[in-house]
């Protein structure tokens, strides 16, 4: 009988392990901290902004690749064949030459244009009275073209540029942003899910009394210390309790599915959705500031504070260019040319290019035309000014009128997101402090609920009350008790919302995101 008995245990307790342990596989306990991580790994929202810097920094490349060096190559083949009238010349005369040039182009800070080529030119021709042929040409050139009032200066040429990195700046506001809106909602949805399990617990703690309370009175009944409306009024008192406690399980529920999506917690290999037991308690920790000093830091912290600065950056880039735009059209162009030519030398008979025929020639490199370019023999340059004046610049400033009233807006739109931050503030500042009043009172309706609660069972023993007095008071110390979390959970909630107007949830719950610094 006894190996029966310890058999039967046996199974019993392989039973309930295995049962703890299919349980247990299908929880997740979290911390606070491990749901923010999370989240800023996870979350689709934060995903999403996190593109846009990225895509700045593309944008930032390409202006900069209007600075970079411009190499080009040609190659021409040209061949041409014609009659002439002209005795001297031949009745028909053919030409052909092969070109190749290289060439390097450059734009500059100043907002000019530098270009330099190298070109070669091979002729051959049946033309008379040659004395070369076939020639070989170089020439090395210099263009400069620089704008002395429209267009000139880096601040017109690096305008693109500048803007692409403001706009870089701007993305990063906005994921900022986006952090620290989603940390707050994070940090909130975890402790209304623990209030919401708090509350359950309460509820489910009285139920139990409630019941442990009917069977009493049932017993009570049933030798004739009750009567049968005591037995009535606890059985209505369980099924009050019961009805609370499907409430608070659907609020459970509610909660958890909301911060399993703000953490985006992957379901497991059969698509089951793992159930949040937050681990943290929730202890209170006074926030002790002026007003004054959180406005300081929200001023300089917020990151819509600077996105509005570079926003405004930009409109005043914008002014600038457009009163350069204004300006005549001064141009100076420099032109330099250094030229070499070589070529296979024509020996006629008797010297006599004219009747004697070609009788030998002295060979020549199409290498040797460069020796006279890079020495720089044969020099030539010519240096102009061209003026423009557009009369539509004289007659229309729409451009500069439009960019000057951007500016005006945006900057009225920075005042007025730093009213919206002393007012969001102000009004955050009040509710931590309502919060901290609420924390001190409910736990004191807690403590003489329960003296209450207490003197009343005692009188009810005695036969001096009945039940239903009873039964009110335990909804009510219910109600103290999940008051008091409730006070203790808005409170967290109010100082992670202060915070959050405050621009500083990151830095107080030392986050990081990829390698951004915040």
């Amino acid at each position: 009988m006894k190996k029966a008995i310890f058999a039967a245990s046996l199974i019993l307790f392989c039973f309930a392990f295995v049962f703890s342990q299919e349980k247990e596989s299908e929880t997740v306990r979290l911390t606070l901290n491990d749901c923010l991580r999370k989240a800023l790994e996870s979350n689709f929202d934060i995903l999403v902004e996190a593109f846009n810097p990225e895509i700045s920094e593309f944008s930032i490349r390409e202006s900069k690749e209007s600075f970079m060096p411009q190499l080009s190559f040609g190659f021409d083949n040209y061949n041409r064949r014609y009659p002439t009238n002209w005795y001297a010349q031949g009745e028909v005369i053919r030409l052909s030459s092969n070109n190749y040039s290289v060439g390097l182009g450059q734009k500059m800070i100043t907002g000019g244009q530098i270009n330099l080529s190298l070109s070669n030119q091979i002729s051959d021709s049946t033309q008379k009275l040659l004395i070369v042929n076939p020639t070989y040409s170089g020439n090395l050139s210099l263009d400069l073209t620089q704008p002395l009032l429209k267009g000139f200066g880096p601040k017109i040429s690096r305008r693109e540029m500048k803007i692409a990195q403001n706009q870089r700046d701007i993305s990063i506001s906005n994921l900022k942003s986006a952090l620290i809106q989603k940390v707050y909602e994070v940090e909130a949805a975890y402790w209304n899910l623990v209030s919401a399990i708090e509350s359950l617990k309460v509820d489910e703690y009285s139920l139990e009394h409630s019941k442990e309370r009917l069977e009493k009175t049932k017993e009570a009944a049933r030798i004739g210390i009750k009567t049968a409306i005591d037995v009535l009024a606890s059985e209505t008192d369980v099924a009050s309790w019961e009805t609370r406690i499907i409430l608070d399980r659907s609020q459970v529920e509610r909660s958890e599915n909301n911060l399993r999506e703000l953490i985006n917690l992957a379901a497991d290999e059969a698509g089951r959705s793992k159930s949040i037991i937050p681990s943290d308690e929730p202890s209170v920790e006074k926030k002790e500031m002026s007003f004054e000093e959180a406005l300081k830091i929200a001023i300089e912290q917020r990151p819509e504070m600077a996105r509005y600065q570079k926003m405004i950056e930009n409109s005043a880039l914008d002014v600038s260019y457009y009163k350069n735009q204004l300006l005549p059209q001064l141009d100076l162009q420099l032109h330099a040319w250094y030229l070499g030519q070589s070529g296979d030398k024509l020996i006629y008979e008797n010297d006599d290019p004219y009747h004697g025929n070609i009788i030998g020639k002295m060979k020549a490199s199409w290498t040797d035309a460069f020796k006279d370019v890079f020495d720089f023999k044969y020099s030539n340059w010519y240096v102009t000014l061209n003026l423009t004046i557009p009369l539509q610049n004289i007659f229309s400033r729409a451009s500069l009128a439009k960019a000057n009233m951007e500016k005006e807006q945006k900057e009225l739109e920075m005042e007025k997101e730093k009213k919206s931050i002393y007012n969001g503030l102000l009004a955050a500042f009040k509710e931590l402090k309502n919060s901290e009043r609420r924390l001190e009172t409910s736990s004191l309706y807690r403590q003489l609920m329960e003296k209450k609660l207490q003197a009343e069972e005692e009188r009810v023993r005695l036969g001096l009350a009945t039940s239903e007095w009873l039964f009110q008071y335990q909804r009510d110390l219910s109600s103290a008790k999940t008051g008091e979390i409730q006070a203790t959970i808005d409170y967290k909630i109010s100082v992670a919302n202060l915070e959050r107007l405050m621009g500083v949830n990151l830095k107080t719950r030392n986050l990081k995101f990829r390698d951004y610094d915040f």
